[in-house]
């Protein structure tokens, strides 16, 4: 069906076209008898203001057309640099992001966890191109030279769909991004994801449900814990281990002469999910004299970092479960830490 191996995300099935275009869309303030000139307002400065993803990041040729331009506008245009041809019969502008025009070159949208990223959601993310496409393609492209088909090794990951959430021109709707993104993430990963798309607004309760109808089974369950409060992905991934362990678990707490906290766990064991990728942040003065006043109050603080809580969840699983069982003030500790490891091997955390 086309030159080359990506690979394939989900079981999604081959798919019709992709959804047109949700709005008018922003190359179209251009006309054909600007380009080019240096007597007008370029291309960046004549589109809307806002920062919507993909409001100046493709326009075919179709589109172009039905606008009003000539086939030689647009050859004049991409010559004078107001547009850039990404692909046969699409076209961007130089503040399209490389991502996305990576994704056009290869033959669809910008989708799953690489749309996520763009969108500045939290993504625990593994470096491949995510490209959402229609089951009508055949034509796959390298996605860094458009005229060459898809290598065997490319690392793009092709997400098929029967049918595609409206979305701006060269990017995937949020719905079908996190819909596809259920099915290349980790669980916990994925929800973390979701809060993080709701905590931005990227995602509301009312496009929950529409997201509810695009996953399976357990991720529909996994969407009933969600929750905007999450300040890190990090601490969602913990939030959802310790509810996976039968812990009870509540974010966002504040005490009094410390501030807020990203997680209680069991009311006495104080979660701190600290880090960024690649590299766990030093603790500062400020977290220590934090520290200290909570284990003044009777509380347990742990502290798992970014590589700890992505690269050994067993090892967080343990640390949760032996501070709540070690923890006097927590009500049956010994019974709930003894559930807590039999969850624990049934989940397959060791």
């Amino acid at each position: 069906m086309f030159g080359g191996r990506a690979t394939l995300c989900g079981d999604q099935g081959m798919a019709p076209k992709l959804a047109s275009l949700a709005r008018p869309h922003p190359i179209l303030l251009i006309t054909e008898h600007h380009a080019g000139r240096t007597d007008v307002p370029s291309w960046e400065s004549r589109t809307l203001g806002h920062r919507d993803p993909g409001s100046m990041d493709d326009a075919t040729t179709h589109d172009l057309r039905a606008a009003g331009w000539t086939r030689r506008g647009i050859a004049r245009a991409v010559d004078a640099g107001d547009l850039i041809r990404v692909r046969r019969g699409h076209y961007a502008t130089a503040r399209t992001p490389e991502a996305v025009m990576r994704a056009i070159r290869v033959g669809g949208r910008l989708g799953c966890v690489s749309e996520l990223r763009y969108r500045g959601v939290w993504v625990l993310d593994d470096g491949a191109l995510h490209v959402q496409v229609a089951g009508h393609t055949s034509d796959l492209r390298h996605p860094d030279a458009g005229t060459a088909p898809m290598p065997a090794d490319s690392e793009v990951r092709l997400h098929w769909h029967d049918e595609a959430e409206p979305g701006p021109a060269g990017h995937a709707s949020v719905v079908d991004a996190l819909a596809d993104a259920s099915r290349c993430l980790e669980r916990r990963a994925w929800v973390a994801s979701v809060d993080s798309a709701l905590r931005r607004g990227e995602l509301s309760r009312a496009t929950v449900h529409a997201l509810r109808q695009r996953v399976n089974a357990a991720a529909r369950r996994d969407l009933e814990g969600v929750d905007a409060r999450a300040e890190s992905g990090l601490e969602s991934i913990v939030r959802v281990l310790a509810t996976d362990l039968g812990l009870r678990v509540r974010p966002q707490v504040t005490f009094r002469g410390v501030g807020r906290v990203d997680l209680v766990v069991e009311d006495w064991i104080v979660v701190e999910a600290d880090g960024a990728a690649f590299h766990d942040v030093s603790m500062s003065a400020t977290d220590r004299r934090r520290d200290a006043m909570l284990t003044a109050m009777n509380r347990t603080v742990l502290r798992p970092g970014y590589s700890l809580i992505v690269s050994d969840v067993a090892a967080v699983g343990r640390q949760l479960i032996a501070a709540v069982g070690n923890h006097r003030r927590v009500p049956r500790s010994g019974e709930l830490a003894a559930r807590a490891r039999i969850r624990a091997r049934r989940l397959g955390i060791p």
